[in-house]
């Protein structure tokens, strides 16, 4: 149902721009929302919707134009500030504590008290009970909050929301690890929240979900508005084709129509072997074989499950079903050592897991293989005459074992990472967003260490959100959507446009 037009908008954005660092990531953004809607915002990565949400709850207050609340014109200075005017953001990863209970997260930092000044428990535990039933949810509210479901959780967090006043809720992948049957309770609340007035913007990768549940929707690429339309009057492909276009009524980006042509599958035993490998909430029944030489693309949209089966296969989250193998032998489940030991590598896109920032460069190459490159005895010296060459090899610069890997660029890091698998035997080669944030020269440069590590024979497992990467360097790419595999491209001509439809 269409939303009835209002001569003043509830919210609206006027010409709102943002630069980090020189680098333009919104310019002259316009946007309006009206009381009881739900308005959807897409785009590829690097859009700029983070950004603009982020400035409507308060977190990037530095900003070009104008944001008005009920026709005044507001600054949202903070976080609390915005919560103040009305905003609240449900972000990805929630914020709930999970030690705490239900009723304790929700009332937190705003607890009834007693005359005396002390935490009014009955009174907190029937207010969560009621607030939760206004939204239909019948929970025992004294129980953990880590001990229900992940849409459970949400419904808290949002609760948490709207009974601190909010009158815009701004939903940051609300869809993205939930179950069919999850979506659609979800979607139910949704519904209920617009009935009341709230008005709420959905952020999604998910545009089944944004074309189903929204009344309008927003597209942005590179930073600039391409179009606001009625969701009734858009289709998935019109939708992707606005995202990938530079706007609406023009041509089309150089890359947009550009086809590879994956070759067809090999005829080498395959190595690396996953079998029906599951994990509850994030992916289920996965089979994968990779052979030696052969690059392996995952894609899918964030909380597609990719990026969470990628860290399975080596070992760095537990599963709750399947298995690995390599050369035919049951990799030991959930043991990151022993996977490292057998030659299975992870490098993962977030790099503050990967390194010790405050630690030399040396240390960090040298940290996992410790007796097997160094003996029974540790010198500096001899450290850093083991590192050097290795650093050498990568192109880190300045090739420095004794300086901090803190200071290193995000490129010249991801290169560290890449050197420290060096020192021991690389016989599967799993990444997750390897080039994410990076400029060209340095994506240009790690992709180069990739193409040498399979053109030495290493299984290579790429899980990415960026088609682009995937198309570049993968030889079959796996479109991941919602924790399954729904399509297979090998052997065949792909664009872009056809990894989105999958996802």
């Amino acid at each position: 149902m269409s939303v009835v037009a209002h001569k003043s908008p509830l919210l609206e954005c006027r010409e709102i721009g943002k630069q980090f660092g020189g680098v333009m990531a919104l310019l002259g953004v316009n946007f309006n929302l009206q009381p009881g809607e739900v308005h959807g915002l897409v785009g590829c990565n690097g859009a700029g919707k983070s950004t603009l949400m982020k400035i409507l709850a308060g977190a990037h207050p530095d900003h070009d134009g104008q944001i008005l609340i009920d026709g005044q014109e507001v600054h949202l200075s903070s976080p609390l500030e915005a919560r103040h005017r009305g905003i609240a953001m449900v972000y990805q990863e929630l914020s709930g504590i999970g030690a705490l209970s239900v009723a304790e997260n929700l009332f937190l930092g705003r607890q009834p008290t007693t005359a005396p000044g002390r935490i009014d428990w009955s009174m907190m535990r029937q207010q969560a009970r009621d607030y939760l039933r206004e939204m239909d949810i019948d929970i025992d509210v004294r129980r953990r909050l880590d001990r229900f479901p992940l849409v459970i959780r949400q419904m808290v967090e949002i609760a948490r929301g709207l009974h601190s006043g909010a009158r815009i809720l701004i939903l940051d992948e609300p869809t993205s690890a939930l179950s069919p049957p999850e979506t659609r309770r979800l979607f139910d609340l949704i519904r209920q929240m617009k009935r009341s007035g709230v008005a709420v913007i959905f952020i999604s990768h998910f545009l089944e979900d944004v074309l189903e549940i929204c009344d309008r929707v927003t597209i942005l690429k590179d930073g600039r508005l391409v179009e606001t339309s009625p969701s009734s009057e858009l289709t998935k492909g019109d939708v992707i084709s606005k995202m990938l276009g530079r706007a609406a009524g023009t041509e089309l980006d150089p890359d947009f129509d550009a086809v590879v042509s994956l070759p067809p599958r090999t005829n080498s035993a395959p190595a690396f072997r996953v079998n029906s490998l599951s994990r509850q909430g994030l992916f289920r029944e996965i089979n994968l074989e990779v052979s030696p030489g052969e690059c392996v693309g995952l894609y899918g949209f964030v909380g597609a499950g990719h990026q969470e089966f990628a860290h399975a296969v080596a070992g760095a989250i537990p599963t709750d079903d399947g298995s690995v193998e390599l050369d035919d032998r049951r990799l030991p489940a959930d043991d990151v050592a022993v996977a490292v030991q057998w030659g299975v590598v992870l490098v993962a896109a977030d790099r503050a897991k990967t390194l010790v920032r405050r630690s030399s460069i040396a240390r960090n190459t040298t940290l996992a293989h410790l007796r097997r490159t160094l003996g029974e005895w540790l010198s500096r010296r001899r450290e850093q005459a083991v590192v050097q060459p290795l650093l050498e090899q990568v192109g880190c610069r300045p090739p420095r074992p004794d300086l901090l890997a803190g200071n290193l660029s995000g490129g010249n890091q991801q290169k560290v990472v890449l050197a420290k698998w060096l020192l021991g035997p690389i016989r599967v080669l799993v990444l997750e967003e390897p080039t994410r944030g990076m400029d060209v020269g340095a994506k240009d440069e790690v992709m180069r260490l990739v193409a040498d590590l399979k053109k030495a024979g290493a299984a290579v497992v790429l899980a990415s959100t960026e088609p682009e990467l995937l198309l570049a360097h993968a030889d079959r790419i796996l479109v991941f959507q919602r924790g399954q595999i729904a399509h297979e491209f090998a052997g065949v001509e792909v664009r872009k446009a056809d990894l989105l439809r999958w996802a």
